[in-house]
């Protein structure tokens, strides 16, 4: 991790009597910015970069429970409850984020303006959740899939993982591998390289695909 300055629109996120305690740091790709199971001792804010939240399993496996690219606080759930990490917090590329230690944690749960941040965040979490667990119900991984090439293409072009399609729909591996197969057999999509494919035929995504 690497030491940088703090940009000042942060006063929008944490209270003013805060920002002088705020350290900025750079987390570089398979970093872990939290740990599952182990105490939290500062506050994370992410600024910019992709991260993956996982939580392992008893039987030892890992599950992803989703991946963030825009800016989220992290810990916020442990503070608020007292207890350790419930899942760890990688980077997927470089991350830059700011970090507010929590040296004085009563002190920080009697902040009314601090308090509405964490509250307003964790209710946005809830609603997404919510939306979420809805679009799993409601539509088909086929459905879901074509949304989510539309949504992350750029010029034709877009990445697949099924692992961590298959999290955050809801469903198997097989079953997301299964799919992109079907894509690529009936020409509506390409594989270019791993993890790396191209649109062919957009008209049939866009019938597929629903509004998020």
């Amino acid at each position: 991790m690497r030491n940088h300055a703090i940009r000042p629109q942060l006063d929008q996120v944490f209270p003013p009597p805060y920002l002088s305690q705020l350290q900025k740091v750079t987390f570089q790709k398979n970093d872990y910015i939290c740990t599952q199971g182990q105490a939290i001792t500062e506050l994370t804010y992410i600024l910019s970069g992709k991260v993956k939240i996982v939580r392992s399993l008893f039987n030892g496996k890992e599950h992803i429970l989703e991946t963030l690219n825009q800016p989220q606080i992290l810990g916020d759930v442990e503070l608020m409850t007292n207890q350790p990490a419930g899942s760890s917090v990688i980077a997927l590329e470089d991350v830059q984020a700011v970090q507010l230690p929590l040296n004085n944690k009563e002190e920080l749960l009697k902040d009314p303006v601090f308090l509405y941040q964490i509250g307003r965040n964790l209710a946005m979490a809830l609603h997404k959740q919510g939306i979420t667990a809805s679009t799993n119900a409601s539509y088909s991984v086929k459905e879901r899939l074509a949304t989510h090439i539309l949504n992350s293409e750029e010029e034709n072009i877009f990445q697949l993982s099924p692992s961590i399609l298959a999290s955050r729909f809801g469903t198997s591996y097989r079953h997301v591998q299964r799919v992109i197969k079907q894509f690529i057999d009936q020409g509506i999509i390409k594989k270019e390289a791993f993890k790396t494919y191209r649109i062919l035929e957009r008209q049939t995504l866009e019938k597929l695909a629903f509004i998020d």
